[in-house]
């Protein structure tokens, strides 16, 4: 039933994610992905063990996420944890990881079934390699999104006008125009997986206001909020 229960979950989330990567222009409309199946078990005295090797992001995160609500449960019973997982090495490599875990809080042990969801990453518009000091500054961004954007410039000694010219050529867009789609990317994430209102999506994500998102989904990109399934995990 787990099982089960997990195919209809991961076809809902892909299904939006290559959806939302074709509107946005990051993939062509043909481009191929793979998707894995992962089981994994946990017991407090071995820790996890699973049918292939893990990336040490999964396992950390699984770790972190079963023995949290481990540690908050003394009862018995079942309870589900979904479970949900970005991971990449640039922003031209990207993976993503989600599924659900049962947790035996009797026994101290749970079973996860994930999928891994991997994009081909020679399909993806990225032109031009040589290039790739911008997912440094992406990065920088992402982690400062108040940053000006003529600052980081500097940070390989461009002049803004090169640094727009090398943004146009690996990412096909501006770095604004890019950053906003990274953003829509993770409002979709939120709509997904989380039970935030629209506004506190708006506020999280410093759109200026409900307008100025709405236009980018439903008219810049034509990507509705329809198209979003609200999966409310924790009611899985």
């Amino acid at each position: 039933m787990l099982e089960k229960q997990v195919s209809g979950y991961t076809d809902v989330v892909i299904e939006t994610h290559i959806a939302l990567f074709k509107a946005l222009d990051i993939v062509p409309h043909d481009f191929l992905y793979s998707v894995r199946e992962i089981q994994i078990h946990y017991h407090p005295d071995s820790g996890l063990s699973s049918n292939i090797q893990l990336n040490k992001k999964v396992i950390s995160y699984l770790t972190e996420v079963i023995e949290a609500k481990l540690d908050k449960s003394s009862g018995s019973g079942y309870s589900f944890i979904p479970l949900h997982l970005n991971f990449y090495s640039s922003f031209s490599d990207l993976s993503t990881v989600f599924g659900l875990c049962l947790i035996d809080h009797s026994a101290k042990t749970a079973l996860s079934f994930l999928h891994e969801f991997t994009l081909n990453t020679r399909q993806i518009n990225f032109n031009t390699y040589n290039l790739n000091y911008l997912d440094n500054v992406l990065l920088k961004f992402k982690l400062d999104p108040s940053v000006n954007i003529r600052n980081l410039s500097k940070i390989n000694n461009l002049s803004y006008q090169q640094f727009q010219k090398d943004c146009r050529q690996y990412f096909g867009t501006t770095f604004y125009d890019f950053t906003i789609k990274l953003k829509m990317m993770d409002v979709v994430e939120d709509l997904i997986f989380s039970k935030l209102m629209i506004k506190e999506i708006v506020y999280k994500h410093r759109f200026a206001e409900y307008s100025n998102m709405y236009k980018f989904f439903h008219r810049t990109y034509h990507f509705p909020f329809k198209n979003i399934t609200r999966l409310y995990l924790d009611k899985v």
